[in-house]
């Protein structure tokens, strides 16, 4: 997969590694979650994580807080921060 930046955000489930993540060689924690640093950036520097694929099933109100982190990190990507 060619891409200057991906966010994965995948349901309630844990993530089918056998698929976009495997392809993109994404490191994944001891639950099969996309492990992400403090930013929601992956172990791909281009790729961001957020909500179930990067915590497994969670409130609605974490995803979301999640989302909000991940979104803050791809902007100081983006922008050089």
């Amino acid at each position: 997969i060619k891409a200057d930046l991906v966010l994965l955000a995948m349901g309630f489930t844990q993530p089918v590694a056998e698929g976009v993540i495997d392809v993109l060689g994404l490191e994944k924690d001891a639950r099969g979650n996309v492990k992400v640093n403090e930013n929601g950036q992956s172990s791909n520097p281009k790729v961001f994580a957020a909500g179930d694929v990067s915590t497994g099933a969670s409130l609605v109100v974490r995803c979301i807080a999640s989302g909000r982190k991940s979104a803050q990190g791809i902007h100081n990507f983006l922008t050089g921060r």
